[in-house]
């Protein structure tokens, strides 16, 4: 089952890790994306286990593994692409293979009683051999042989590809020959898959792998466990003392070729084994052949797509709805961190536009200063008659001609509300004196147009007065910052 895990870049920022694979005893494989640029490829990532990371034995293992399996390159075994290390600790970064392990296939067809087609359980024997042929042959950049041994050869590290191709996996274990980097008295690997000799605590060989391979060849043309005790102790009892297998016995349709192959690989002493794993793969492959001409040829990849179609579809929807998932939770952060430098950028525009209106504000002399009378000139008074004085003229000078009209003229200002001031305080608010002589009748219509123009005058002086009594408007900088201005 896929698992989330942390989307945070590994090593340089290249890859990223969307999900959990697969979890063992000292490390786990995510499956992660190899990121450059629009160029996307699915890649496997295998760690340590959170809780060894900081170990110096298994991290030193663990760069081990990475040193070996990076010099391998062939069909059928997992490539790692590159190896680096984080703060999380260090990392391998392999092919990632959709498929199924050899020994999930095998539990699936015990589960439901059937067998592996024996052309097929042949097929699977012979890639895996020569995989372990490329590992043992194995040589350094300078040439010289490393003579490499991957002393954990079981179903559980056998990938089997829906491509049709059977790959080997998992070298943490693996050691050259020769090598004292193994605790004395320490095994490593699967009880019911090493050797006699390493069960001894003998120095294993390459033919310890062979005897491996022995073991996943009977079990995949059987379908059944060859060494399983009710505890490691008595597997260990039955790999140490029981003979070898008849698996003629077991699977009578077996070809004699297969069955005496099987015999040898199964020996108690390394001697008594074929000599290599290209001499496997050469003899597998020439009983696959003969297998095929009477059968006709079954393809390991037509097989798993019928066999494991349900799985195969299963495996590509968890890992797109991971890749899903990751991608809605990237665009989700981008969107976060756009507002968060959005509304960062606008509060210093703010800031700044703020800054820059008090400037401004500070800056104008005329800010705080009342307005003057020129900033709001009187409004004139209406139009006198013919040979009336100007505005500016002081009224006292123009007598009047006529007592009459002057008598009606203070009877009308003693009518005005008392809150107006009178207008002889502001000689451009005093009523313009008729001079010279009045028609008959004149009198009333100039009183008419002064009684008309006395309430514009009063209006445009409480204009002024307010004015003068209200702070000038200036410039404020939070009218910029709004956008008022």
């Amino acid at each position: 089952m896929l698992l989330p895990v942390s989307s945070e870049p590994i090593g340089d920022g290249r890859y990223v890790a969307v999900g959990l694979l697969a979890r063992g005893g000292m490390g786990e494989v995510q499956l992660g994306l190899r990121l450059m640029g629009s160029f996307r490829r699915l890649v496997a990532i295998k760690r340590l286990r959170p809780e060894l990371a900081s170990d110096a034995s298994y991290r030193r293992m663990f760069l081990d593994e990475a040193r070996v399996a990076g010099l391998v390159r062939h069909s059928n075994v997992v490539s790692v692409l590159d190896v680096g290390e984080d703060d999380a600790g260090p990392f391998l970064v392999m092919d990632f293979v959709e498929g199924v392990t050899a020994h999930q296939m095998l539990r699936a067809l015990t589960a439901a009683g059937e067998r592996l087609p024996l052309q097929i359980a042949i097929r699977v024997a012979q890639q895996v051999a020569e995989g372990l042929a490329a590992v043992h042959e194995l040589r350094a950049t300078d040439g010289a042989p490393i003579e490499l041994i991957h002393r954990d050869v079981s179903p559980q590290n056998i990938l089997l590809g829906f491509d049709g191709v059977a790959r080997v996996v998992d070298f943490g274990i693996a050691k050259p020959m020769g090598s004292r980097a193994t605790t004395t008295g320490v095994l490593k690997g699967k009880i019911g898959y090493m050797s006699p000799e390493q069960l001894r605590f003998q120095k294993p060989t390459q033919r310890s792998d062979l005897f491996a391979l022995g073991v996943v060849l009977y079990e995949l043309v059987t379908c059944a466990r060859l060494y399983r005790g009710a505890d490691a102790l008595e597997t260990a009892q039955l790999i140490l003392n029981a003979p070898a297998p008849d698996l003629y016995a077991d699977h009578p349709d077996a070809p004699p070729d297969l069955v005496e192959l099987v015999f040898e690989l199964l020996a108690k002493e390394p001697e008594d084994r074929p000599p290599s794993a290209r001499d496997v793969a050469r003899r597998l492959q020439r009983t696959l052949e003969d297998l095929v001409v009477m059968e006709g040829a079954i393809p390991l990849a037509d097989y798993l797509g019928q066999r494991f179609e349900g799985e195969a579809l299963e495996l590509r929807e968890r890992s797109a709805s991971m890749i899903r998932a990751w991608e809605s939770a990237r665009v989700e952060a981008s969107a976060r961190a756009s507002r968060r430098r959005w509304m960062a950028g606008a509060a210093a525009a703010a800031i700044a536009l703020g800054a820059g209106g008090l400037v401004a504000f500070a800056a104008r002399p005329d800010t705080l200063a009342p307005p003057t009378a020129a900033a709001h000139p009187p409004v004139a008074p209406a139009a006198s008659p013919p040979g009336a004085p100007l505005a500016d003229d002081d009224p006292s000078t123009a007598a009047p001609t006529e007592a009459a009209p002057a008598a009606a003229q203070v009877a009308r200002t003693d009518t005005i509300d008392d809150s107006i001031d009178d207008p002889a305080d502001d000689p451009a608010d005093a009523p313009a004196e008729p001079s010279g002589p009045i028609a008959e009748g004149a009198a009333p219509r100039d009183d008419a147009r002064r009684d008309a123009a006395r309430p514009r005058r009063r209006r445009a002086r409480r204009a002024r007065e307010d004015d003068a009594a209200a702070p000038s408007e200036g410039f404020r900088a939070i009218d910029l910052i709004r956008g008022e201005r």
